[in-house]
């Protein structure tokens, strides 16, 4: 008999949980366009990290646009602020790391396993 009370328990729980997962997943779907998940926004800059140098170098953005950094070497690489604003996990080939600037200002960044790997993000008003 306890037997019994547990599978019913159980499958109680489950369906429940079940039911709570896919009204998520629906809402979720409903509050967020597909864009904004997956697309590339319009505006962003792109950068590329090499084998041993950041391309281009130097980038101007417009205030809240994004920079996304690919990494196009065949090693590993990272983007990191030289103020700590920012800083990327370990990026393999072909992965890349975003950040969207909120504020005016120039940005210094390097890669932290290879010396001498740098670049710069400046980041400006909006036109008048």
């Amino acid at each position: 008999m306890r037997r019994d009370v547990n599978r019913t328990t159980t499958r109680r729980w489950l369906s429940s949980f079940c039911f709570v997962f896919v009204l998520v997943l629906c809402a979720a779907l409903l509050t967020c366009k597909p864009s904004e998940v997956f697309g590339i926004r319009p505006g962003t800059v792109f950068v590329s990290a090499r084998d041993s140098f950041f391309t281009p170098d130097t980038i101007h953005v417009a205030l809240h646009l994004p920079v996304r950094w690919t990494n196009k070497g065949t090693v590993i690489h990272t983007v990191v602020s030289d103020s700590g604003l920012f800083g990327s996990p370990n990026l393999t080939p072909a992965e890349w790391y975003e950040v969207r600037f909120d504020s005016v200002g120039t940005y210094p960044y390097h890669c932290a396993i290879h010396v001498g790997m740098f670049g710069t993000v400046v980041v400006e008003p909006p036109p008048p």
